[in-house]
Parts: structure tokens; sequence; C-alpha cells
């Protein structure tokens, strides 16, 4: 079967390169085709100029000028902030995203929306074309789309969210990283890392109480937001980091911390750290309890008992062992076969849909009739 082309529908307020890369979207975005050219898709990526990505095609919405005029802004503000529709950014991005699309696209072809509702229109647009919504992690969901989502805890979630029993045509595929990017270390490491949004929902709360308990260790927080209301001796705020420095930083930490207050739809740093083999500990709610295998990648609490135990106790973790089950869940390739397979059982429904089979179980069934008879 000739595989379909993908359009990746890129992300409107961010550019996909590694400056963005603190950006959970924005890195999948980054990532996407060249994870998909793995298994033979050819993909046409409608973005920013800038885009790192190894896209087959690169079709630009706002150039660079328009870039630095809309989205420029201090490192330490968080970049959802220009997420909004309706925006003059967003408009001048929507405004050459439809006409390249209809110019682009083909029958057969999937329309892939790494960042769900921002460009519904299209669903209006291009009504006879498969809409997918290539990896969950947000509350709304647009209306008659294939959905992957990024954990089971989400797809359950938006299930008794919207009062709804499951369907075959929703998936679920874990958040994918180009391994070579994120060098294991299997040292004990020097301080407790947090890398993420400084804000009260990712459970700054629970670290300030954490860090009053540590003795001399180091707590260092990495992100964007403000650290001033969790001052305190034991925490240091170093600010955002992108590409290279995230690496450096979570690789070299004891652990990292992720006392998220909200259902977690996946964590993307936490599995950054133990792609290093850096233990996470994180609450026992969301996507952790997939990402954590309890007692060997990490920890899952709920008391300050629980994390005060788990760093103490972390030390005794395989730190290689954290980094092998990390890269084999979460590589390129890994996660590229499953979203082969998704796409394919998707690009089926032009044809026979759920009753595709395989030649060899065609035969089966000629057999069995012919036996009947």
């Amino acid at each position: 079967m000739q595989k379909p082309t993908l359009h990746l529908i890129g992300i409107f307020h961010t550019v996909h390169n590694q400056e963005y890369s603190h950006c959970a979207f924005t890195g999948k975005a980054l990532r996407f085709s060249k994870m998909l050219q793995m298994y033979g898709y050819n993909v046409i990526e409608y973005a920013n100029a800038g885009s790192e990505s190894e896209a087959n095609e690169k079709v630009v919405m706002m150039t660079e000028a328009e870039v630095n005029k809309y989205l420029r802004q201090d490192k330490k503000d968080f970049h959802g902030n220009l997420a909004a529709t309706g925006t003059p950014h967003h408009e001048l991005f929507e405004s050459r995203l439809r006409p390249a699309i209809k110019e682009r696209v083909k029958p057969g072809d999937l329309i892939c929306h790494p960042f769900g509702h921002a460009h519904s229109i299209l669903l209006t647009d291009l009504p006879k074309h498969i809409h997918i919504e290539t990896g969950i992690g947000y509350p709304t969901l647009m209306p008659g789309t294939m959905r992957i989502f990024e954990s089971y805890a989400w797809r359950h979630y938006h299930c008794a969210k919207e009062d709804r029993q499951g369907t075959n045509y929703e998936w679920v595929i874990p958040n994918y990283f180009d391994i070579t990017h994120w060098e294991p270390c299997y040292d004990p490491g020097k301080y407790i890392a947090f890398m993420g949004r400084i804000s009260q929902c990712k459970g700054l709360d629970t670290i300030l109480e954490i860090a009053k308990y540590v003795g001399d260790k180091k707590i260092i927080l990495c992100g964007q937001g403000d650290p001033a209301p969790w001052s305190h001796k034991n925490i240091e705020y170093w600010g955002p980091l992108t590409g290279v420095q995230r690496s450096e930083f979570i690789r070299n930490a004891i652990c990292s911390l992720m006392p998220t207050t909200f259902i977690e739809p996946f964590g993307g740093s936490g599995v950054e750290g133990m792609l290093c083999g850096t233990p996470l500990i994180a609450a026992d709610y969301g996507a952790f309890t997939e990402t954590v295998v309890e007692g060997v990648t990490g920890f899952r609490c709920k008391t300050l008992h629980d994390w005060l135990e788990a760093i103490e106790n972390v030390g005794s973790l395989d730190r290689k062992r954290v980094a092998d089950i990390a890269r084999s869940r979460y590589s390129l390739e890994a996660c590229g076969a499953m979203y082969d397979k998704a796409f394919r059982q998707i690009h089926e429904l032009y044809s026979t849909g759920w009753y595709t089979l395989p030649e060899k179980y065609k035969r089966l069934k000629v057999e069995a009739t012919a036996k009947a008879g």
C-alpha cells in the first residue's frame, strides 16, 4: 500500500527549532517529520520561518521579520501566552495556511493537527479529507477528527469529561524523542531538578515544602515564570533552558520532581530526564501512572513523607536501567512504529476500513467457506 502524504499544521505561535524546544508541542512538531520519514511517509509542513525540521517540503507561513514582530518576548515569559486564536499573528498564519494547504492536499492525504482546535476552520474548508489530532495534551477536542492521545489517562479523562463511551478510532501514543539529543549519565547526580513552567499548577508549593527538609541538597528550577513566591535558601532558579542545555542539566541531577496538581497528559520533561538515566519522582495520578515504573524508573507520591522518602531512596535505583527503559519506549523508532500503524488504519477508511485484512486471513475465510459448502 502506498503511504499517504502527511500535511503537518505547524505551531502558529512558535518556531520549529531548538530555541523553542522547551515547548512540548513545538518539540513534537519539530521531530514529527524525521520520525515518520523513517516509515516511508512524505511530510509537508506549514510552519513559521526558521523551522529546523526535516520535512520533505516546508511551506512558510510567517517570515522571520514577522516572527520577530509578533512572537518575540522575554525568555522567562510563558510562550503559551501567545497561543490565543484570533490574535494578529494567528490570523496572519491562518490566512496563508488555508490557500497553501488547499493547493497541495490530494485525495487520500492525511491532515495532521498537533495543536488541535487552533486551525479547526480546516475541517470546514476540507470536509472530505481525514483530519487527525496527532498528540492530544490539551483540554478541548475538535469534532469529527481522528484522535491520538498522549496517554491513556488523558484519553479516559476526555471520555469522562464528555460523558461518552470508547471508540475504535482513537489511539494512545506517547510523546517521542530523538534520543541522540539526550546523553545518559549513570553517576549519582549533584542536585534535585525541576524543569518546567514555574507555576502553582506545576506543584511549586509542594517543592517549597520539600525544600525545607532536604538538608544541604539544592533544588534547581529551570523554566518560564516568576520563582519569587517560592523563594527558599535551598531553591535556586536558573531560568528556561533550550537545546542541549536541557540534556546537560537534567542528566546531572539526582532526580527530577514533577508534583503537578492537575491531571498531567504526559509530562515530557520527566521523560527527558529518564532518557538520561535520571529517575522521576512524581504525583500518583495522570500520565505518571504510565511513565513512572514504581521503584524502577522512579517513585509516585501522595504525602510529604512519600516525597522525602523517595528522594532519600532514589540513589538505590539503577540509572542505566532507567535510561534503557525510557529509550526503548519513547524513541522516534518506537513511537514511529505506533504512528505508522495508526496512520495505516486511518488510511484504510478510504477502502474497507475496520474490515481491512491481510491476504492470509482472506484465504482462511475462503477455505472455511469451501469446507462448509
